[in-house]
């Protein structure tokens, strides 16, 4: 049997890929199963749990990767500059509990200054921007992040719901562990849509370097 090596070395590193990213999936579920089995001084799936931290190191990864992208790639950066700066204000508004004991509002002047720095840094950028924004538009990773961007802004909130939570545990109020269940349920699905931005980052960032490459051999 002839194998190509034009046709069988792209077919192994989708393989290799969806490993990866399946590794990435089978991990936040064993993070959340860790953190059945653990009550911290916030209860179970608090913001002292693995869960929680997960998510944190997830959008900090994004934040880094699409800048470590423009970098690389001095076409992109404008667009991804301004998705570094989206991520880290998004990083920073989920360690708000942790920023808010230096003083009161601690996070908010944080995300004010990194919006300045992004506006800024996008703006001196600007010729690369729009065009790289327009061709995203047309890659699998926009629809993998705009998937994950919906479970986490709208599913994750309708799922959470103490009311949803209510009536599945025939419960008048959510104490003890119906609370960490409806914990569990909401901040799980927060993850995985963590997960699916930070797949889509990695998605983006192998099309840039593969366009890159190509570009540098031609």
């Amino acid at each position: 049997m002839n194998f190509d090596r034009q046709y069988t070395r792209p077919i192994a590193i989708a393989v290799l890929r969806l490993l990866f990213y399946a590794a990435i999936l089978f991990g936040i579920s064993h993070l959340i199963f860790l953190d059945s089995l653990t009550v911290t001084d916030t209860g179970k799936f608090g913001e002292n749990s693995w869960t929680e931290w997960t998510q944190e190191i997830f959008i900090l990864l994004c934040s880094l990767l699409y800048f470590a992208a423009g970098r690389y790639d001095r076409t992109v950066t404008g667009f991804t500059g301004m998705l570094s700066g989206m991520a880290l204000m998004a990083f920073i508004r989920e360690y708000n509990n942790y920023l808010h004991t230096w003083f009161s509002g601690a996070w908010q002047l944080l995300v004010l200054i990194v919006l300045i720095l992004t506006v800024i840094y996008v703006y001196r950028n600007r010729h690369t921007l729009v065009k790289p924004f327009y061709e995203y538009l047309g890659l699998p990773a926009f629809g993998v992040s705009l998937s994950g961007f919906i479970t986490l802004m709208v599913f994750s909130r309708l799922f959470g719901r103490g009311r949803l939570w209510r009536n599945i545990l025939e419960v008048g109020e959510l104490e003890g562990p119906t609370r960490w269940a409806k914990n569990a349920a909401e901040e799980g699905t927060e993850l995985l849509g963590y997960a699916l931005i930070l797949i889509a980052t990695l998605e983006y960032c192998w099309y840039i370097w593969n366009r890159k490459r190509a570009g540098s051999v031609t």
